[in-house]
């Protein structure tokens, strides 16, 4: 086989986010489960609905499951990483007996059933495919359970996820003509929504006005849909069904730990503080502009801790287990204890930390939308004197 190509398709498809399945079976070949990720529906319309589930040739639970006939697919539920890592064999202290380290019941076809998992498709076994190193185990399924449990365990990246909702589900009826959905950065969210809602609700009180806070390339997705009419965030968009207002220019910062060595400078290059550890705001858009800041200036960032959480990093930051970058100088320069951070200007050039308004274009753009830009435009002018 040719290894780029082969190097490539794994690389391509560790990106793509897939529900994660334990498939258990029993019976005279042995109690075995085995996680894969690779589970999908065959057909709901055949005499009973079908699913195929893909396993490695050599795997003991692939063997017992076409000796058996029998498996059960168990979709896992958010919270149960622990679960994976059982039956994926990373815990190797308990490869002995992994049944006894969680909850589980027999099915109608005897295979266990995962306690909480979000859903779990007890089947008989109908066909076994061997390609290449694997094996396509196609099954009918004879049970379903469900569990109260609704948000799946996601694997993408090479690392765990859980699947969050990006914009609710919205059946109320509402008047366009009075609807005003906008998103925002996560992180701007609480320094600067909601004064901004509140004059503008003031200044506009009848407007039905819906907020979402996201990631850069979630709030564009949400854009392209037509799920909100504008948006507040970090960077640049080069879309022609879009356009964009800077709203404010760069200002990076370093953030650091009031006794840090460096506290005391009055401006800092980033090459100061490449080596030291870092912590990062663990967000697709800020990961891929931090990278992109640092290869400019052919530095490499040395990640120390990372977290999706805003108060987790000013926290870190605070008890100097590394620095942090911001693109704007933050108002809250306190971690959550309290413990002061140091903001310091990052002297380098850092275009994706402009603070932009997008919308449709102006000849496609509401009146509310237009406003509510308006209403933007002025309160980072105010914000920024």
């Amino acid at each position: 086989m040719d290894t780029d190509l082969r190097a490539h398709f794994l690389e391509g498809m560790s990106r793509v986010a897939s529900a994660v399945t334990v498939v258990t079976t029993d019976g005279d070949a042995g109690r075995l489960g085995v996680t894969v990720s690779s589970m999908t529906s065959v057909s709901a319309d055949t005499t009973r609905p079908s699913l195929l589930v893909s396993i490695h040739h050599l795997s003991p639970a692939g063997e017992a499951i076409r000796k058996n006939r029998r498996f059960c697919a168990n979709v896992l539920s958010g919270n149960q990483s622990f679960v994976s890592d059982l039956f994926s064999g990373r815990l190797k202290h308990l490869n002995d007996d992994r049944f006894s380290a969680i909850p589980w019941h027999a099915g109608v076809t005897g295979a266990p059933i995962i306690d909480d998992a979000i859903v779990s498709l007890d089947c008989e076994l109908k066909t076994a495919l061997l390609w290449g190193t694997h094996f396509i185990l196609i099954g009918e399924v004879e049970q379903i359970e469900l569990s109260r449990q609704r948000s799946p365990l996601v694997y993408a990246n090479r690392g765990y996820r859980r699947a969050i909702p990006i914009a609710p589900d919205d059946h109320q009826s509402r008047r366009p003509e009075n609807q005003l959905r906008v998103g925002f950065f996560i992180t701007l969210g609480p320094e600067f929504v909601p004064s901004l809602v509140a004059d503008f609700a003031n200044q506009s009180p009848a407007v039905d006005l819906s907020l979402l806070e996201a990631d850069h390339d979630d709030l564009l997705e949400q854009m392209r849909a037509g799920k909100i009419e504008a948006a507040i965030t970090f960077g640049t968009v080069d879309e022609p069904e879009l356009d964009t207002e800077v709203l404010c220019p760069p200002a990076p910062h370093v953030l650091l730990s009031a006794d840090h060595p460096l506290a005391a400078k009055s401006s800092l290059r980033l090459a100061d503080v490449a080596d030291l550890p870092m912590i990062l705001l663990d967000y697709p858009s800020v990961r891929n502009a931090v990278g992109a800041f640092f290869e400019r200036n052919q530095l490499k960032p040395q990640i120390r801790l990372q977290s999706p959480s805003l108060a987790m990093v000013r926290g870190l930051v605070a008890q100097g287990l590394g620095y942090s970058i911001v693109p704007q100088e933050p108002q809250n320069k306190t971690g959550p204890d309290g413990t002061e951070i140091r903001a310091i200007p990052l002297d380098d050039d850092f275009p994706e930390g402009a603070v932009i308004a997008i919308a449709k274009r102006v000849d496609c753009r509401s009146r509310l939308a237009m406003d509510f830009i308006s209403k933007c435009r002025k309160s980072f002018r105010q914000t920024s004197q």
